[in-house]
């Protein structure tokens, strides 16, 4: 590795220290993020030509758009979700059968793994945040319910085609098909999940819930409900179209707009419907910015070539007739998609790896990168927008709580991997 990728390395440990200890230096994690960011991009420009960085800086860009107009409107969706109560209704039925904390915690998670297989591991992660606001009231419990969420989220879009975005990578890149990810890595992706939700759920504490008052707020709208729900669909659906998933979420939410405007601005709803224009300025514009600074910071370490030296580092070379290399290879990919972003690291593996390997060895990848990203917060892009949206989790906290839980599952879930591997005799 040269001296230029150990410099810029250097930038993104420091920014990430800072991160970690951002209640210690009283500075925001967002700001210190698009610090990090942006002065990677400026020491990468340095002796570069306007020619040289147009074409890195327009697919950088791109991408960040792409993420952020989605964040946006799956957040908006989420807050759209709770102003006509659906969160209210969930809470009240789950309390109408008087569950214990700790099997309230196992629903919790078992929601959050399939919807993250359905949908997304991103869009699952702030409905269920939204969801826990409304049943837990310690912010101990809530705490380790968010957690809890990032890893099953992160474990259930591990083992579908549209639930991760390496995964719809890996797909595309015809690596393996719907099926086989979805038949080979479920075993897997749920041993990833309920070893960590296991170990945490001894961490949950008795709590009395009270109710909350329901007669004050719109009735539930279950028309404007269903069709924030089918906004997610949509955005898996609009890929068939070769169009990005945010082009799903901004039609849903076009439609939504005038549903509103036409049916619900009338009669008794007129006064309070009004208000869904509001929610906009509810978003949490913290977390968007956390979200473009890390991008940022990867996309610079991309672009200096440093994430493709890492990943030949890891898998040699003659991989071909070296299973062995392919696995540990997988594996520690997996390892450091804790700190980087694992798609730039995906991508590259897609790249540099030659033809003709097995699909169950990019079923593994599909696992590690996946699932990997949850043993430290800011290893995924459903923890970094958990970190965001709920103050009291930091880093560290994270750290503390949740990233051993989360390492153990991701050595169970290699381990259920490899002795699937063995048996079937692959």
């Amino acid at each position: 590795m040269d001296t230029f990728s150990i410099i810029l390395l250097a930038i993104f440990f420091v920014g990430f220290i800072g991160i970690a200890f951002e209640h210690k230096f009283k500075v925001n994690k967002s700001w210190l993020a698009l610090f990090m960011g942006t002065i990677m991009w400026m020491a990468v420009a340095f002796g570069q030509t306007k020619a040289q960085l147009h074409g890195p800086l327009s697919d950088s860009f791109a991408e960040i758009f792409e993420l952020v107009i989605f964040l946006m409107g799956a957040m908006t969706i989420v807050e759209m979700l709770g102003h006509f109560r659906f969160f209210t209704w969930v809470e009240v039925r789950l309390m109408k059968f008087n569950i214990s904390n700790r099997k309230l915690f196992w629903i919790l998670g078992l929601i959050t793994f399939f919807a993250s297989a359905l949908l997304d591991n991103l869009t699952s992660t702030l409905v269920m945040i939204h969801i826990g606001r409304y049943l837990y009231i310690k912010k101990q419990n809530f705490n380790i319910f968010v957690i809890n969420t990032v890893i099953a989220a992160n474990a259930g879009g591990a083992m579908s085609p549209v639930g991760d975005v390496t995964t719809i990578m890996l797909w595309l890149a015809d690596k393996f098909t719907a099926w086989q990810i979805v038949l080979y890595g479920f075993l897997p992706s749920i041993v990833a999940w309920i070893v960590p939700q296991a170990i945490l759920t001894a961490k949950i504490e008795y709590e009395d819930r009270i109710g909350r008052d329901l007669k004050n707020g719109l009735p539930t709208q279950w028309g404007l409900i269903i069709i924030g729900f089918s906004t997610f669909g949509v955005a898996v659906l609009i890929n068939m179209l070769h169009l990005p998933p945010f082009f799903g979420i901004l039609f849903g939410l076009g439609i939504i707009a005038i549903v509103i405007d036409v049916k619900f601005k009338r009669g008794k709803l007129k006064e309070k419907a009004g208000d869904i224009v509001n929610l906009v300025k509810k978003i949490d514009m913290a977390t968007i910015y956390f979200f473009v600074g890390i991008l940022l910071a990867v996309d610079a370490l991309k672009y200096a070539g440093t994430l493709d030296i890492m990943a030949q580092s890891i898998f040699g070379s003659d991989i071909l007739n070296n299973p062995g290399a392919l696995i540990t290879g997988h594996t520690s990919l997996g390892l450091l998609s804790s700190f980087f972003d694992n798609v730039p690291l995906t991508a590259a593996a897609i790249k540099m790896l030659p033809d003709g390997i097995h699909f169950i060895y990019w079923i593994l990848l599909a696992i590690t990168a996946g699932t990997g990203g949850s043993i430290l917060i800011i290893g995924s892009a459903a923890g970094v927008a958990a970190m965001g949206q709920v103050d009291t989790l930091t880093f560290n906290d994270y750290f503390k709580k949740g990233s051993l839980p989360a390492l153990l599952g991701y050595i169970a879930a290699v381990g259920t991997w490899y002795l699937m591997f063995i048996l079937l005799g692959f």
